[in-house]
């Protein structure tokens, strides 16, 4: 019988960093979570398709959030869904994600069914995409505010603890926690510092640190400000 040994390892070396060929196939990893993953779960197939993109820092950063979302009994609602989604599954964690790619929606729900019965992917038809579930062109315009907003009216969605957002209409997202949040929420918010066109959103929104290219903000319930409501309302019809 193979004897079974117990390795350290962190979840960058989970994701990008193991030496598969120097551990045997049946080792068990202890991880610094909750969770118990094995070296064939590594060496899953669709776990090439989704792994995660997010550079280290970022990555535990991400990973830290979840922990604690999880260790409360909580929610995340993402938007954009990928490997951050299957890392809340296998975390054991409620996470909600929006996608508006339906090809993938459906390759992604299939893999988390092997997974987590508390993982949900929401499609929101916002007409024809293409990379990374964006829109192809226009003709989809009406429906581009479901994209932030129809989520909400998920009537087993709840209060979210967490927000991720790395999808699409991203501004509008921030809006759209602000509008139906019921409790101030932590709010992650990738590729925030190199593109300044998302910076508005501070009008709206107390951003708490900047992590190499994303931002952590508090997000507080409330009305748009009147002053903004042109501005916001355009947010909802910007796919970046």
């Amino acid at each position: 019988m193979m004897p079974q040994c117990v390795v350290p390892f962190t979840m960058r070396q989970y994701r990008f960093g193991l030496d598969l060929a120097a551990v045997r196939p049946k080792l068990f990893l202890v991880a610094p979570f909750p969770v118990s993953v094995t070296v064939t779960d590594v060496m899953h197939p669709a776990e090439v398709e989704f792994e995660l993109t997010f550079p280290a820092d970022i990555e535990e950063l991400v990973t830290r959030h979840y922990v604690t979302a999880g260790a409360r009994s909580g929610t995340i609602l993402e938007y954009g869904s990928g490997a951050s989604t299957v890392l809340a599954a296998k975390l054991g964690v409620r996470v909600v994600s929006v996608e508006s790619d339906a090809a993938w929606a459906d390759r992604l729900r299939q893999h988390l069914a092997e997974i987590s019965a508390t993982a949900v992917v929401h499609h929101v038809n916002i007409g024809p995409t293409k990379e990374w579930g964006r829109p192809s062109n226009r003709h989809g315009s009406a429906r581009f505010h479901r994209y932030p907003l129809s989520v909400w009216d998920r009537a087993d969605l709840g209060a979210p603890d967490l927000v991720l957002i790395d999808g699409r209409f991203r501004a509008a997202c921030v809006a759209a926690v602000m509008l139906r949040a019921t409790r101030p929420t932590t709010v992650l918010f990738d590729d925030y510092a190199p593109r300044r066109y998302y910076h508005m959103v501070e009008k709206l929104a107390r951003k708490e640190e900047t992590i190499g290219r994303m931002a952590r903000f508090t997000v507080t319930p409330g009305p748009i400000p009147p002053d903004m409501l042109t501005e916001v309302i355009g947010w909802f019809q910007d796919p970046r």
